[in-house]
């Protein structure tokens, strides 16, 4: 055989030995390809998996909530008192249906991100400033407050209210807006007001009672005085002077008709910031309608 010959083996040798070298690289670089292949369509999985275990339980916390917002607004809208809260900057966020329809007569949609200033329609000024005045008030003491003021109804009506104020506070337990439960005053403070008028009117009847019947005898007596001195006077200059006198203890007999006649409780203003009874008034019968 020819060098020629032992070279050409030599070459095909070293080239079929580089080429099997290669091959092997590129099968294990294969082999580490599918097995990271493998691994990232494994890890896909997992996270597929772990989305899918994601995705329902915050479609189930999703559900859950929209449950217990469902739940904390029928129960809002079940309790007859007016609520309703805000934010830390005043702005109305919630109220329940008693609230908006018995006392600003609007639907919540045109309540809940306004200011009570915004709604002057349903809440007059004056009534708005008190409201935030004493919001303020808690505000600063960050604690329970409560206070007694006047509300325009959707009625037209102006009742007593209650005001039970409480703030709301965030992680960080600051001041975060508050929430406020009302309740109607009016019919208690009418009864309490009637109760007030029945005790002074029974002060002023035994009152009455007693001077009437300490009265009326020695005015029976000046009375009958009266008239002898009157017959005794007939003609005489000081006869228009009985007359005078017997008009005046008309006008004394007259005033004690009316106080046995009082049956209610009727005050008029006297010598500056004083009251008396107002015996007129207190003795005519009152008016019936129907």
């Amino acid at each position: 055989m020819t060098v020629s010959f032992w070279i050409i083996i030599a070459v095909f040798l070293v080239a079929a030995g580089g080429g099997w070298h290669l091959f092997r690289l590129q099968n294990r670089k294969i082999r580490k390809l599918k097995r990271s292949l493998l691994e990232a369509h494994h890890k896909t999985h997992q996270q597929q998996e772990t989305h899918t275990e994601s995705l329902t339980h915050w479609e189930q916390t999703e559900e859950k909530l929209r449950g217990f917002l469902q739940l904390m607004d029928t129960l809002l809208n079940t309790i007859p008192n007016p609520i309703y809260y805000k934010d830390a900057q005043g702005i109305y966020q919630g109220c329940n249906q008693v609230f908006a329809k018995k006392v600003l007569g609007l639907t919540r949609d045109r309540i809940i991100g306004k200011r009570p200033q915004e709604l002057t329609e349903a809440m007059p000024a004056d009534l708005a400033a008190v409201y935030q005045r004493e919001e303020h008030i808690m505000l600063e003491k960050a604690g329970f407050h409560s206070f007694e003021a006047p509300v325009q109804c959707a009625d037209g009506q102006r009742r007593d209210f209650l005001f039970s104020l409480a703030p709301v506070l965030d992680r960080e337990g600051r001041v975060d807006g508050s929430v406020a439960v009302l309740a109607d005053l009016t019919e208690k403070n009418r009864a309490a007001q009637h109760r007030i008028q029945k005790e002074k009117l029974e002060g002023v009847l035994e009152t009455a009672g007693a001077v009437c019947h300490e009265f009326n005898q020695p005015l029976q007596a000046i009375s009958g005085y009266t008239e002898l001195m009157a017959m005794k006077l007939d003609g005489h200059d000081a006869r228009p002077y009985i007359d005078k006198l017997t008009a005046q203890i008309e006008r004394m007999r007259d005033i004690t008709d009316k106080l046995q006649g009082v049956t209610r409780y009727e005050t008029k203003d006297y010598a500056g910031n004083t009251k008396i009874i107002d015996i007129n008034k207190a003795s005519k019968p009152q008016k019936t309608i129907g």
